[in-house]
């Protein structure tokens, strides 16, 4: 007999007749398996109990497996302990249609389950057409975690307090972290795609061109800028730039991050206002300390005060000889009436004073030269032969005009 139909008997075969059609199948099947074989696929099926009928296919043999292997198998069994590829084999048998992916000896296939029904929709048992995804899911893996790395390193770029933007190389903004939303006041969706230097209306230190050329030739550049928020806050940030090149080796991107120094620039210029406003005092001290005061077009008067250390003895030399030079004086009257001690140190700076006054051509007078100023000088047996010497300032000053009156 021969089948028409599942389960159908007709009448029954001669064995002539029989024996072609069974080389007709023969034939059929050959031609099945070498299609099968020369495909990247599997093709398989089983019955309503899971025992594998048909196994073929040119992808076998990346799962090391050959054609017809499984055949006689049965999946339920084969998979008992493997509930991800038994559930997906149970959920078909049950009639449902589906596709899934599974792992066989580390290659991924990805299987579309369909139920075969007969004639009164009853499950005869299930086919399945599985391919070679291993490559594609391995990208997708591969794509999807690198998404998740960016994701991650841009929500870190947003923690940052710079702001950290990209832009091509002609300045149009492709990324706008939230340190820039921050500290420039625009947001995201408003920077993204405007030209950073317009937006930001950016000062630059030096010709942009200059810098331009720095930046392509080194692949960086750092200095300050001034940006002005979107309120109309000037600031000042200091802004590093690094270059990407394409794979062509052309400039494509610049990734700029930019801290803001605005604060540290204010506190600066105070420190170096501070500064300026200490040395001004400190010069009308010195000013002070060393008063230089004419009498006449040629006589000149010091009083000093106070005590007298190095660093003083030195401003007062200064003081007297920048006096002479400038005034052409020719008598210099030092008068030591508000100094509380003389000793060998100020006594030395007197006479070194007095020595470098008359190489400019002026005489020395000192004057104010207590009791126990003298007996000092004595004591410590300072060289005063050549200066003169008197006891107030105003005989100091009558000893000089009667002098200037003598010369005349």
């Amino acid at each position: 007999m021969r089948f028409c139909g599942p389960g159908l008997l007709t009448e029954p075969l001669s064995p002539r007749r029989r024996c072609r059609m069974g080389a007709i199948m023969s034939e059929y099947e050959n031609i099945v398996r070498i299609v099968f074989d020369n495909l990247d696929v599997i093709a398989w099926a089983t019955d309503a109990q899971g025992t594998v009928k048909l196994s073929e296919g040119g992808a076998l043999q990346a799962i090391g497996m050959r054609p017809g292997q499984f055949v006689g198998v049965n999946v339920l069994d084969l998979y008992k302990d493997r509930p991800e590829t038994l559930g997906p084999v149970k959920q078909a048998l049950a009639g449902e249609a589906h596709t899934s992916l599974s792992v066989e000896n580390g290659r991924i296939l990805e299987t579309q389950f369909r139920p075969i029904r007969g004639p009164s929709s009853e499950i005869l048992g299930i086919a399945g057409l599985s391919s070679d995804v291993t490559e594609r899911e391995q990208a997708r893996q591969e794509l999807a975690r690198q998404t998740d790395e960016l994701r991650r390193l841009a929500e870190l770029l947003d923690l940052t307090q710079d702001a950290i933007m990209t832009r091509t190389i002609d300045g149009t903004i492709t990324y706008w972290n939230r340190g820039a939303e921050r500290l420039y006041g625009h947001e995201r969706g408003a920077a993204v795609g405007r030209d950073s230097h317009e937006l930001l209306r950016t000062c630059f230190p030096t010709e942009l061109a200059a810098i331009d050329r720095h930046l392509r030739a080194t692949g960086y550049w750092n200095g300050e800028l001034t940006h002005v928020r979107a309120d109309g806050q000037e600031i000042v940030v200091a802004s590093r730039w690094v270059l990407k090149r394409g794979e062509d080796g052309q400039a494509d991107e610049v990734l700029e991050l930019n801290t803001d120094v605005s604060a540290r620039k204010r506190a600066e210029a105070e420190e170096a206002q501070r500064q300026q406003v200490l040395l001004a005092q400190a010069q009308a001290i010195q000013e002070l300390s060393t008063p230089l005061i004419p009498v006449t077009d040629d006589i000149l008067v010091m009083p000093m005060i106070g005590t007298v250390d190095s660093i003083r003895a030195k401003q007062i030399m200064e003081a007297i000889l920048r006096g002479v030079a400038d005034s052409r004086a020719r008598y210099v009257i030092l008068d030591i009436t508000g100094v509380l001690v003389v000793d060998t140190a100020v006594a030395g700076a007197l006479l070194r004073t007095a020595h470098a006054t008359r190489l400019l051509g002026a005489e020395v007078i000192i004057t104010g030269i207590r009791p126990e100023i003298a007996q000092t000088l004595v004591q410590i047996e300072a060289n005063l032969e050549r200066i003169v010497t008197r006891g107030t300032l105003q005989s100091g000053i009558a000893f000089a005009l009667g002098k200037r009156q003598l010369d005349v």
